[in-house]
């Protein structure tokens, strides 16, 4: 099953990438197996909510972001904290999020670049 846009699989998929988590990583520390996680980024099934409730935790997102797309601006996620040492890239990925809900566009469709 191809997953669109603005799917559960797509948005799974997408921050876990700008997290730079492979699907073994994210499997690991929400306790799942790998299959798990490959299952729902290609849209062939839908984590329990112990499961859904374990994954917006790794990937400071909120649960109704991941269920149902809702809206979200970022502004509880760690790397809008920089005290609590995030790196650059996670700050870029959750810009990225965030201009692409205000955009109304999938986050893939965003490019960001830095002039130092």
């Amino acid at each position: 099953m191809q997953a669109n846009a603005f799917s559960f699989a797509s948005r799974l998929r997408t921050l876990r990438e700008n997290r730079r988590l492979s699907k073994t990583a994210l499997a690991k520390q929400v306790g799942v197996s790998t299959t798990c996680v490959w299952n729902w980024e290609e849209g062939n099934t839908e984590p329990r909510s112990e499961n859904l409730a374990a994954l917006g935790k790794v990937l400071n997102a909120p649960v109704s972001y991941l269920q149902n797309g809702s809206e979200w601006d970022g502004a509880s996620s760690k790397a809008m904290r920089p005290h609590e040492g995030v790196t650059l890239a996670e700050v870029i990925a959750d810009a990225k999020i965030r201009i692409a809900l205000l955009a109304g566009i999938s986050p893939e469709k965003v490019n960001v670049s830095l002039e130092y």
